[in-house]
């Protein structure tokens, strides 16, 4: 596996599971409810705006709110895999 390829993985799926927690954590009964979960929306919002209307709609549709996350990894992979530098160019002194 190239480098920038787990590097892409790595770093979108923390990023998408940062929105995925703060996006389940909204209602006042999750367990892990707190103030922290509207900072993370805020700072995942271009990954979690669709799961968030969802959320929004129907407060127990967990399942549907994990396969759009699902869908939003693949997009922020595919994105940053093809937008990340495939190889550096070594200097030359």
């Amino acid at each position: 596996m190239s480098k920038s390829l787990y590097r892409s993985f790595l770093y979108s799926f923390l990023y998408v599971l940062l929105g995925t927690i703060a996006v389940l954590s909204l209602y006042p009964s999750s367990p892990v409810h707190g103030d922290w979960a509207y900072w993370a929306l805020f700072f995942t919002f271009p990954v979690t705006v669709i799961s968030f209307a969802v959320m929004y709609a129907e407060p127990n549709a967990t399942t549907l709110v994990l396969i759009v996350q699902a869908v939003m990894f693949l997009l922020t992979w595919l994105i940053l895999y093809s937008t990340l530098p495939k190889h550096r160019a070594k200097l030359v002194a």
